[in-house]
């Protein structure tokens, strides 16, 4: 029976990710419309790409003895020579790899008749056939020479080339010496034809340029049987030599000294001197490490540049040492490791020599480390000649340790008076190292001086927060003057950001920006690096009045849009969030949702963090929504809104379950009810049990519906409202559910203020079944809060809420079978409807053992599944 449209959808669904799917929908729908029996006739197509797809419908195919009609439908599918071609491929690291399952022995026959069957169909040798099952198996990547344990692949091909005439055998030898080692076509060619092993490696071990493959498959054969490989290595060698190829010469007598030192040490010497001479080696030592990465190697053996330089040392040391001097000072390459032999050999004396290296630009990440081993009365003193080296790498990494210096303190303050700026940031960094009283009043005393913003930067980072005037206007105005002073506020931080014909931004006393602090809050906040206020912006941030300032806002964020989302901009972003109202909270989260839509996944989690720098409720309720949507697809997003809410909920001293709570709508409601005149008369609108807007008159009657004069604006905003409502309660259903498995607790007061004074949440408290634990954690009592706001207890009675008690939703774990009948018949008589099945939770949803407090939960983390 051919294949249905749900079998095949997941496939559909795979293509649709990776490619423009209304580019390709036809030729996919062709092999989609033969494999469920629409079509009969094999597509054929004449275009590459067209052919390609249909390996897409390769991963539908078993185990060859396991082939059934749907099967050779796929086999069908691809069976046409152009299709072939760019199939054959993916077929073959599909199947291949499935040889190797177990089965009984006629099942195995059975599965290499088919497999073989169809690629001789295909126009494929017995030869071609075995590398190919060679090839893909994966097997033979590696230098194990070990025997062979027989799976069913194995044994195959150890049948198939053992009974191979020598024509067959040749044509293996040939193809294995094109495609290079594979230890496991030698193991298998040593078995079935011995005397053919030799004519195999002396091949691959005589082609130059293979450096990694020659020097661990001559260790390994040496190891293995040295009697019998080692004329073999000292020919491979010799003829290396003779080309020259100078990575091969050395690693060649690198082991032949170990196994004959007296005979091939001095040839060992003067191949590394050779070798490191050469200006390629460079080159050969990267061969080297990516075929060594292609052959996944042991991480122990020796590159070539090592190997050089730690055999000059031990058996030429005076000579090596001033021969490696004059190298580094032509600054030629060697590998990073090499520094690690130095030191590891030389000791103390390798100190001049790293020295150097540091002096002629050899990576400082690898040297200052190695120096730092060391006695520091043999390199500390000279690092300070460094501060004035040119990379800033360099500068950054020798601050560090400079900073152990007995007289760093009194050194940096005389470099942080010197004339450039990149040896003022190098001494800034050297007191931010320190971190001393002293050194803070020497940076206190530069602060307001210094020209160079990334030194300024490191000060006000390693100051703290070092504006302490109480008036914002006052420490503003001083800010400003500064800048000035320091030439900031001369031109323009961009050609077309021109401050002219920018909105006015609006002060709280109701004056606009003047020019030069407009220019001052751009200037600063452009040397944001993380999505947040910069320090000396803001004072004057706290100055803005927001509920007047969305023009500007809107605008900062139309020319970010405009630029593309340049993540230099990110500044644009950041100040409209900062300073823009409710209206540009609700148009960044449009953006948000088309950034994600356009898969920009990047600028996007930019406006995740803008949101949460915006800070309203609405705003952080979005970024709630964005945390739970984006959990799995898209889940850098998702990662981005969980940061954003953590930092949010730190800033504001709560835990991320209390952000959650705090940022719960509550719709201009005032005990949980909002007022509406119809004809003057006075009408409420409060949230039923249903999550549904209902309305009540002046003498509390529930009205089927909203009152027939109501003016039109008021309707569709109540209409609007019930959308809302809903939406709304969903999540909040979601989040609460999710706390009955992990048993949040409130304390009292916490659970009166969120559950009995916001509409939403009070219907949540309706709809479930709430426990009071005393302050041990031991279960006093369960109730139910009423329409009316009372709590009541199983009998009916008043419940009262302890002030040093806590509040979970009750977990049926905790009810004996008895009592749970009775909730279940109460909630049944007063036709209470749970918010979810709390009653019939299966026990996989158990409660943790310890229960965490409130104030350290991550109750809305959306890593944590929502049970349903």
């Amino acid at each position: 029976m051919p294949y249905t449209k749900e079998h095949l959808l997941p496939l559909v669904e795979k293509l649709e990710q990776l490619y423009d799917y209304d580019n390709i929908e036809v030729y996919v729908q062709a092999g989609i419309d033969f494999l469920t029996g629409r079509t009969i006739t094999v597509p054929e197509f004449q275009e590459e790409e067209a052919a390609r797809l249909m390996s897409i419908f390769i991963s539908l195919l078993r185990l060859p003895d396991q082939w059934e009609d749907n099967d050779r439908l796929v086999l069908q599918l691809i069976a046409p020579p152009l299709t072939w071609q760019h199939c054959s491929e993916t077929f073959l690291l599909h199947v291949v790899p499935l040889m190797d399952a177990p089965g009984t022995s006629s099942s195995i026959v059975l599965r290499f008749s088919y497999f073989t069957s169809f690629l001789q169909q295909r126009g494929c040798t017995p030869e071609e056939i075995g590398s190919f099952l060679i090839s893909y198996s994966g097997d033979g990547n590696n230098f194990d020479l070990a025997p062979l344990k027989f799976t069913p692949l194995r044994k195959f091909l150890q049948d198939l080339i053992k009974s191979a005439e020598w024509n067959i055998v040749d044509a293996y030898l040939r193809t294995w010496k094109n495609k290079g080692w594979n230890s496991l076509f030698f193991r298998l060619l040593s078995k079935g034809h011995p005397d053919r092993e030799m004519d195999y490696l002396e091949n691959i071990l005589l082609q130059p340029g293979k450096d990694y493959v020659n020097y661990e498959l001559s260790r390994t054969l040496l190891q293995t049987n040295a009697d019998k490989y080692l004329p073999l290595i000292e020919k491979a060698t010799g003829h290396l030599s003779a080309l020259p190829d100078y990575s091969g010469q050395l690693t060649g007598y690198y082991l032949l000294a170990g196994h004959q030192p007296e005979k091939y040490n001095t040839l060992l010497v003067n191949a590394a001197y050779t070798y490191l001479r050469e200006y390629y080696s460079s080159m050969a030592g990267h061969a080297y490490r990516q075929q060594q990465a292609a052959m996944k190697g042991s991480a122990d053996l020796l590159p070539p540049d090592v190997i050089a330089v730690k055999e000059l040392l031990l058996q030429d040391k005076n000579p090596a040492i001033h021969y490696l001097d004059q190298y580094l000072t032509e600054k030629k390459y060697l590998h990073q490791d090499v520094f690690n032999t130095i030191l590891e050999l030389l000791q103390e004396q390798a100190a001049p020599l790293l020295l150097k290296a540091l002096e002629n630009d050899y990576d400082a990440r690898q040297v200052l480390p190695l120096l730092t081993q060391l006695n520091q009365s043999l390199y500390l003193e000279q690092l300070w000649d460094f501060t004035l080296h040119k990379l800033k790498s360099v500068r950054t990494l020798v601050a560090v340790i400079l900073a152990d210096h007995p007289q760093a303190l009194e050194k940096a303050g005389e470099l942080l008076l010197h004339r450039k700026a990149d040896q003022r940031l190098t001494a800034v960094q050297i007191l931010c190292k320190l971190h001393t009283p002293a050194a803070k009043t020497l940076l206190q005393q530069a602060l307001h001086k210094e020209i160079n913003d990334d030194a300024r930067d490191l000060m006000l980072d390693a100051l703290g927060d070092p504006i302490t005037g109480d008036d914002d206007a006052v420490t503003t105005a001083q800010l400003v003057t500064f800048a000035k002073k320091r030439g900031k506020l001369s031109k323009p931080l961009e050609t077309w950001l021109d401050v002219a014909a920018l909105p006015p931004l609006f002060l709280q006393d109701d004056s606009t920006l003047p020019p030069d602090m407009m220019r001052f809050l751009l200037y600063r906040m452009s040397r944001i690096t993380a999505m947040q206020p910069d320090v000396e912006a803001r004072p004057l941030l706290r100055l803005i009045d927001r509920s007047r300032s969305g023009d500007f806002a809107a605008h900062l964020l139309k020319l970010y849009t405009d630029k593309a989302g340049d993540v230099r901009l990110k500044y644009l972003l950041a100040l409209a969030a900062l300073v823009g109202d409710e209206q540009l909270a609700d148009h960044l989260y449009s953006c948000i949702c088309q950034w994600i839509a356009e898969k920009r996944l990047k600028i996007a989690e930019q406006g995740v963090a803008a949101l949460v720098l915006h800070g309203s409720n609405n705003a952080l309720r979005a970024v709630e929504f964005l945390s739970r949507k984006y959990r799995v697809r898209k889940s850098s997003v998702g990662a981005a809104a969980l940061a954003g809410l953590e930092n949010a909920a730190e800033e504001l001293g709560i835990s991320i379950h209390e952000l959650g709570d705090r940022i719960v709508p509550d719709f201009g409601f005032k005990n949980l009810s909002r007022s509406f005149a119809v004809k003057g008369d006075i009408y409420r609108v409060y949230i039923d049990n249903n999550f549904k807007p209902a309305f009540i008159n002046s003498n509390d009657r529930r009205l089927k519906s909203i009152p027939t004069a109501t003016p039109v604006a008021i309707k569709d905003a109540f209409k609007a409202l019930g959308k809302e409502v809903a939406e709304v309660a969903k999540l909040q259903s979601l989040r609460l559910e999710q706390y009955l498995v992990e048993q949040r607790k409130w304390k009292a007061a916490q659970w009166q203020q969120c559950f009995l004074h916001n509409p939403i949440m009070f219907v949540c408290a309706n709809r479930l079944l709430w426990a009071i634990y005393d302050r041990h954690d031991k279960l006093i009592t369960c109730f139910l809060c009423r329409e009316n706001g009372r709590l009541t207890g199983l009998q009916q009675e008043q419940i009262t809420i302890p002030e040093d008690a806590t509040v979970r939703i009750l977990h049926p774990l905790y009810l004996d079978t008895a009592t749970g009948e009775q909730w279940k018949q109460q909630l049944a008589a007063l036709r209470i409807i749970l918010l979810f099945p709390q009653l019939d939770k299966p026990e996989e949803t158990a409660p943790p053992v310890l229960y965490q407090e409130t104030t350290t939960d991550t109750a809305i983390s959306p890593d944590k599944p929502v049970l349903v």
